[in-house]
């Protein structure tokens, strides 16, 4: 369709031109860490204002921790009734009061798991200038975002779009000789399992609202749009001042991460930031700002960040995970009532994601800036 090309077209113009770069040389954050050892001052580029430097470190576990839902999937779809409805029930309270839960027996075998953050931390461990050789405008490595005007994360990532037309074999072609073949393997079945994950997610989401099953997972089928993110934190030596990522919301519609077992990953909840216990062999899933639209507010996107430690490098991989471009996403009718009065839009993932491009990803600007009924439109945009 005419469509699919104007949205390849622009993808393509948006995921490999050239990010525009700062005047000031900023060094590559794994140098730093590696330099900057037992130091007691760090570039005031990474320093972060006071009001939002972590007030929770990377560690501190709190019985809020221990409430964050953890949903058992093994009986998801060969469960009984009555096992079926339990699980339901659990990722709607999941995601309707927090917007982050935690899953075990999704099915990605637990040694793909393990190798993928294996392969993503030798990557890392390369010297800069090898890493660098995979820098696709903004995707691709990035480990100075030199792009930032003012306060930076201390964070490299490794970014490759999955989906719809993939772009991961001509990244890491151009690297990681002694590995590459392995790791495109591994990534490739990587994403072939947690799209599965992705699809059974959806359709429980859908029925927790009393929807059709496939309200959602429908419009993912076929064709969806995905980008999976390698986030390797490497130690820092002021991690009281830095921040690993801002805080902020995903515009996608859900995300998934696998993480290794050293914390950071935390989750703004009531007015408390409230740090995420890694556990073996699961994964951790939050919706979305344009699930939170497509819901009408019934399901919440959350606020996140990433916390470092001075000690411990940290490996992630997060699958964000979108609808075929053009798919209207519209609240259901079902679920607007008086309670709960119509509050955005119908808009597609190719119109959101252009105007997220033009914005710094940063708290909750994403749905509630564009998308909302009562929003006037800013020109500037």
């Amino acid at each position: 369709m005419a469509e699919d090309r104007i949205w390849r077209e622009h993808m393509t113009g948006v995921l490999v031109a050239p990010k525009p770069r700062r005047t000031v040389n900023v060094d590559n954050v794994g140098n730093l860490s590696v330099g900057l050892m037992n130091a007691t001052a760090i570039p005031d580029a990474y320093v972060q204002p006071e009001g939002l430097r972590p007030d929770v470190p990377y560690d501190g576990y709190s019985a809020e921790t221990d409430q964050i839902p953890v949903v058992d999937l093994h009986n998801s779809s060969t469960g009984t009734v009555e096992e079926r409805q339990r699980i339901i029930n659990d990722i709607g309270y999941a995601c309707k009061e927090w917007g982050f839960f935690q899953i075990h027996n999704h099915g990605v075998p637990n040694r793909l798991m393990q190798r993928l953050t294996e392969l993503g931390t030798r990557f890392f461990q390369m010297p800069a200038a090898e890493k660098e050789k995979a820098a696709f405008g903004q995707v691709g490595y990035e480990g100075r975002h030199a792009y930032m005007p003012e306060r930076v994360h201390w964070l490299e990532t490794l970014a490759l779009v999955t989906g719809p037309d993939p772009n991961l074999e001509d990244i890491l072609r151009v690297t990681c000789a002694d590995y590459r073949e392995e790791f495109i393997a591994t990534v490739n079945e990587y994403i072939h399992e947690i799209q599965k994950v992705g699809l059974v997610l959806l359709e429980l989401m859908a029925e927790s609202l009393a929807l059709e099953k496939s309200f959602f997972s429908k419009h993912f089928e076929k064709y969806s749009t995905s980008v999976t993110r390698f986030n390797y934190y490497p130690p820092c030596p002021l991690p009281s001042v830095a921040l690993g990522l801002f805080p902020h919301a995903d515009p996608t519609c859900i995300t998934i991460l696998n993480q290794d077992d050293i914390g950071g990953l935390q989750i703004r909840k009531d007015g408390r930031w409230i740090s995420v216990r890694p556990l073996k062999d699961t994964l951790v899933v939050n919706v979305g700002d344009c699930l939170q639209a497509w819901t009408n507010g019934h399901f919440k996107s959350v606020e996140h960040r990433a916390v470092l430690n001075s000690v411990k490098p940290r490996l992630s991989v997060a699958f964000f995970y979108s609808p075929y471009a053009q798919a209207v996403m519209t609240p259901p009718m079902k679920l607007v009532d008086e309670s709960h009065p119509l509050l955005y839009r119908a808009f597609t993932w190719a119109e959101y994601f252009p105007r997220m491009q033009k914005r710094r990803m940063e708290g909750k600007v994403g749905i509630d800036t564009f998308m909302r009924l009562d929003h006037k439109e800013d020109s500037a945009i």
